[in-house]
């Protein structure tokens, strides 16, 4: 599977809620018009919980989460850096975000 986003800055987002503590996703926010999947769509598929509103998206052959759709701004695109060969070796400004609190 192959992507494309413009990568505005280096920086990624650690949530602390329970899915993406587990998934160990580093997120980066784009515009859903800065996005775009060049292939692998059929490799794809969706998992959701709770409301039901976000779309994370994973490798159905390898497991990984690959980005997501989040609930709480649609129209954005939240990619996991993680999955970024040219991101690897370079230093991320890596923020917290309280997932855990944040629908309390």
């Amino acid at each position: 599977m192959r992507f494309e986003f413009l990568l505005a800055s280096l920086k990624g987002v650690s949530c602390n809620c329970s899915y993406c503590v587990r998934k160990a996703a580093l997120h980066h926010r784009v515009p859903a018009k800065h996005f775009r999947l060049l292939s692998g769509a059929g490799r794809l598929s969706s998992y959701q919980f709770g409301t039901g509103r976000a779309h994370h998206l994973f490798c159905k052959t390898c497991g990984i989460h690959t980005h997501c759709h989040p609930r709480s701004a649609p129209e954005q695109v939240n990619v996991n850096l993680h999955c970024v060969d040219a991101v690897q070796d370079a230093r991320v400004e890596v923020s917290l975000h309280d997932g855990r609190g944040w629908v309390a």
